[in-house]
């Protein structure tokens, strides 16, 4: 079992169908494909071995995808950072999760720069995958692992304490991202994703990220969410599924682009992260024509633990337990 399995089965069922889109610029399963294999095929060149951690400090940009299942395919150990922490912050997370290299874009590699020490930093810029060292062509199959093997490692909010490294599992993930993608959702091929969620969050790496491949659905990107941006993301890549935050859903309602958003195309909206007015969520659904169920979770968890789904839901709640996970 490997996480990274999703993509690789995406690109055979739905080779030239769009995996992910930013602004006009748009990335098939095919060529999400062979770009993780380039990733991999670069790892390899630095001697790097299953089981070991790679990390990851990138916005919502075209290179996060590759790069995270290029990391997953060769059996090492994906390490997601927020782009928002100090060069502190980063250090300890480099130095408690034992990473051997830090991807990081070029907007944050000043602060990654002075405290890399020994760990190989890679700036990754707009495009830069291309210029990746290494033969995709010589990367076998997935690499296989255990599903009690570790897939990722995301660092908790840190509220009660110092932030902590939770190992989400391969069984953990690809168990999570098939009740998202099939049981909450519903994800089709032909979907579109709103991708407003940072990737590094444990939110939107399983129900938008993995989701959006599991299904071989459209992952539309936005790097940073600007609440005219994402009208125009909604409306220009004709997004059907949106997760995201409440402070995301308070922004759309109270814009005045609102007004000139055309909702038809959009079929279910998902919450989490912190708790959802229910004077917004009944004010949303009226105004977008479009369900938000609301859930809960926590980055332990992969992250969805409880959630409302269209035929069982109450309005104020997180929903009911999710496939196989127990709540007291």
């Amino acid at each position: 079992m490997n996480l990274a399995e999703n993509l690789e089965r995406s690109s055979r069922f739905h080779a030239r169908a769009a995996a992910l889109s930013l602004g006009d610029q748009v990335v098939s399963y095919r060529e999400l494909e062979h770009q993780s294999r380039r990733v991999a095929g670069f790892l390899a060149t630095k001697g790097l071995r299953s089981g070991e951690r790679v990390a990851l400090m990138l916005p919502n940009v075209l290179e996060f995808a590759p790069l995270y299942y290029g990391i997953l395919r060769v059996g090492a150990i994906v390490v997601p950072l927020s782009i928002h922490l100090t060069d502190r912050e980063v250090a300890s997370r480099l130095r408690d999760s034992g990473a051997r290299l830090l991807f990081a874009w070029e907007s944050v590699a000043a602060v990654c720069r002075p405290i890399a020490g020994d760990v190989d930093l890679v700036v990754m810029t707009p495009g830069g995958l291309a210029s990746l060292p290494g033969d995709p062509s010589t990367v076998g199959r997935v690499a296989p692992r255990d599903p009690g093997d570790t897939a990722a490692i995301l660092y908790t909010a840190g509220t009660t304490g110092s932030p902590k490294g939770a190992e989400l599992t391969h069984g953990n993930l690809v168990q999570n991202v098939e009740i998202v993608a099939q049981e909450l959702a519903e994800l089709a091929p032909t979907d579109v994703v709103f991708g407003a969620l940072p990737l590094f969050h444990s939110f939107g790496q399983t129900a938008v990220l993995n989701a959006a491949v599991r299904a071989g659905a459209c992952l539309a990107l936005l790097p940073r969410f600007d609440v005219a941006d994402a009208f125009a993301t909604l409306q220009r890549s004709g997004v059907t599924v949106m997760p995201a935050f409440p402070t995301m859903y308070v922004g759309l309602l109270n814009h005045p682009a609102r007004a000139d958003f055309d909702p038809s195309r959009l079929r279910l909206c998902t919450s989490g992260g912190s708790a959802l007015p229910v004077e917004v969520l009944l004010a949303f659904e009226r105004v977008f024509d479009c369900v938000v169920l609301e859930g809960y979770g926590l980055s332990e968890t992969s992250p969805v633990a409880a959630c409302n789904s269209p035929e069982r839901r109450r309005v104020g709640s997180i929903g009911f337990p999710v496939r196989d996970v127990e709540l007291r």
